[in-house]
């Protein structure tokens, strides 16, 4: 209790904690292929599930702590957790929890963050050690070290990760270690709108040897926030997210048809709108579409196994202090 107090007292804080509710119609991400099957009760073993759409509640809590331990330079702790639960399928729900320390230097900061997920539930797999479907699930642990600098109207930054994918035994040829780096530029102007564009470069090896899902990833991010004053300070988001996906397996194609020669492209869209109802609280409304295209050299069909897509629609409370 003692320490407690003397956090709220000696150092600055700010909290921050939302309620989403969200309809998604594919929450597993199957192709047109697989939903029939699903409808039709076709191979039911690979689909144990009522729905294959969800509404989900999605839960975040996070909070940073400020004080200057070097000289007139901000250092800022951070402690977030981010929940899914869905309303039917609930062996879908997951958590992610990330924590971080920030130093400023003036117009240059650093952060280092820890991002775990400790139970992430992909989909239903035929078990490589049995016959029977079994849920491929992993734990994800990301380590991430950022860098930006301010200069006016422009923010560079850059980003530096390791992430370490761990899937349960009967998946183990999964496991993964990937290197995320990349730049990002936040433009603002006239104190009402944000442009800003990130680009990540991603390459990941799995254990393998069979299946191997090691591969090289391209991603783009494009978004725009700007303040329409209707009502007073509610602010709308408009983004862009493209992955090019390329699987580097080296691995005979009569071995790992799925994989060999395979790209994958996701485009994904959202906007959101929010605006103050009360002083700290705010609601916000937001829209989603996403679609991946597979293609593959030496597997023609993979997209009638690989393409989805999706969209997402909901509503939020947030709240500042």
């Amino acid at each position: 209790m003692i320490i407690a107090l003397f956090l709220f007292t000696a150092f600055d804080y700010s909290i921050n904690t939302n309620l989403n509710f969200t309809y998604d119609d594919n929450i597993f991400e199957y192709s047109s292929k697989y939903l029939e099957e699903f409808v039709n009760r076709i191979n039911p073993e690979r689909f144990p599930f009522e729905t294959y759409d969800d509404l989900y509640t999605n839960y975040q809590f996070g909070i940073l702590i400020r004080n200057k331990f070097i000289g007139k330079h901000t250092t800022t702790f951070n402690l977030n957790v981010n929940g899914y639960n869905y309303l039917t399928n609930q062996q879908k729900d997951y958590l992610i929890i990330s924590t971080g320390i920030r130093q400023s230097f003036g117009q240059l900061a650093m952060k280092f963050e820890y991002l775990i997920i400790p139970d992430y539930l992909i989909r239903y797999y035929r078990d490589p050690l049995g016959t029977e479907y079994i849920g491929c699930t992993f734990a994800e642990h990301l380590f991430t070290l950022k860098t930006n600098m301010k200069l006016n109207l422009l923010e560079f930054g850059a980003v530096l990760g390791l992430e370490i994918d761990d899937y349960i035994k009967n998946f183990d040829v999964y496991d993964s270690k990937a290197i995320r780096l990349g730049p990002n530029i936040v433009l603002s102007l006239l104190r009402t709108v944000q442009f800003g564009i990130g680009y990540e470069l991603k390459s990941s090896g799995a254990k393998g040897p069979t299946p191997d899902i090691s591969y090289l990833q391209h991603k783009i991010g494009i978004n725009t926030s700007f303040k329409t004053g209707v009502p007073k300070f509610s602010e709308m988001v408009l983004a862009y997210q493209l992955k090019y996906r390329i699987f580097t397996t080296e691995v005979s194609p009569i071995l790992d048809t799925p994989h060999s020669g395979r790209e994958d492209i996701t485009h994904k869209f959202t906007t959101t709108y929010e605006f103050p109802i009360f002083t700290n609280l705010f609601i916000s409304f937001d829209y989603g579409y996403e679609f991946r295209y597979s293609s593959s050299e030496v597997y023609p069909d993979i997209g009638d196994y690989k393409n989805y897509d999706k969209w997402m629609a909901g509503c939020g409370l947030e709240f500042k202090y």
